[in-house]
């Protein structure tokens, strides 16, 4: 705490939030605000916002592990037994065997041990038995974020998908029951008849795809959005996927942020991402029609350090009303460093633990 009279301490730089990828030149936008949209957005922006430090931890077994008895699915003895303690890098793929512990899913969805991949782990690991066996594949990230497929659900082409209520009771006993829901998270809505990994018969390959629904929980910081955790359930109403993409974060501090005004000025000098029309020898008109703040989390596979503001833009394009998005930082940029260093996380393989992992 600064005493009265002492100095503050000089916030630290940041790495810019935004992946600097463009697909369109602002250059050849002329860009203009539709009537009372810079106004709204400047009465409701705030001086400053905080920003986030994204508590990295190593994915280790037993926390991979927890992850899987928590949606229902014990790891077999014998597999527990083969996976390392902890790897290096910043994520752990892994194909998990193990048994239902719980009514996650369908009898006539379960597995037989014959599955191809239950018998080439055997091979490596020694036999593998047991009652309602499943595949659960898994991405752990150290940063909290997770994916979790189910690869016991098999296409049913014929089948419906759960409806919005349906759906919406399967997702909330499963969250209330797992307690995996991130803190923060509102529900964000429920869509029906979305495609959905599925297994090919007898082999375990994730090949089909199967008609199911999709619950989103979006998660809010300060009021403003930042990650989500979704489920999917298939057309037996089982769960078969679960996505967190919702970092651990600790307060860093609050930093000053642009006014919707300079930030439009920011994406007409192209200072941060942009995706729109992009016709080599025209120019278009584009009408700002929202102007919105929201934090930039990292997406699946991109490592980061810190969670920060930044300002979206929807606008129109000669009067086509989708098409054009853009992002730029909301921090001042004198408290950004002058590139973005984020770093793309590749790899992973098939097998009991991935042969590779990054660094």
């Amino acid at each position: 705490m600064t005493r009265q009279g002492e100095a503050a301490a000089p916030l630290p730089k940041l790495e810019p939030p935004i992946r600097w990828i463009s697909h369109a030149d602002p250059s050849r936008y002329v860009f203009r605000a539709a009537p009372g949209v810079l106004e709204g957005a400047s009465r409701s922006a705030p001086s400053e916002l905080m920003v986030y430090d994204v508590v990295h931890t190593q994915p280790t077994r037993e926390r991979i592990c927890e992850l899987a008895e928590r949606v229902g699915v014990s790891v077999v003895p014998q597999f527990r037994a083969s996976m390392p303690e902890t790897v290096e890098g910043s994520h752990r793929r892994v194909g998990l065997i193990g048994e239902l512990t719980s009514d996650i899913m369908a009898k006539q969805s379960n597995l037989a041990p014959d599955d191809k991949y239950v018998s080439y782990v055997s091979e490596r690991v020694g036999g593998i038995t047991g009652d309602n066996l499943v595949v659960l594949s898994m991405t752990v990230m150290d940063s909290g974020s997770f994916s979790l497929n189910l690869r016991g659900t098999r296409p049913d082409s014929e089948g419906e998908a759960p409806t919005e209520k349906e759906a919406l009771a399967i997702a909330e006993r499963f969250v209330e029951r797992t307690g995996l829901l991130p803190e923060g998270c509102e529900l964000g809505g429920v869509s029906t008849s979305v495609s959905v990994p599925a297994v090919q018969p007898g082999h375990g390959d994730v090949h089909e795809m199967a008609v199911g629904s999709e619950v989103v929980y979006q998660r809010y910081l300060d009021g403003y959005p930042v990650g989500q955790f979704v489920l999917q359930i298939n057309g037996k109403g089982e769960i078969s996927g679960v996505y967190r993409n919702a970092l651990d974060l600790v307060p860093l501090a609050k930093y000053p942020i642009l006014t919707p005004e300079e930030a439009l000025e920011a994406v007409k000098a192209g200072r941060g991402t942009l995706s729109g029309p992009n016709l080599p020898g025209k120019d278009f008109g584009a009408v700002i029609e929202e102007i919105g703040i929201a934090y930039d989390e990292a997406p699946p596979g991109i490592s980061c350090d810190t969670v920060q503001p930044i300002y979206r833009f929807r606008a129109s394009i000669d009067g086509f009303h989708d098409g054009f998005s853009a992002s730029v930082p909301a921090v001042r940029p004198e408290y950004l460093e002058e590139e973005a260093t984020s770093k793309q996380v590749s790899g992973g393989g098939a097998g009991p633990e991935s042969e590779s992992e990054s660094k």
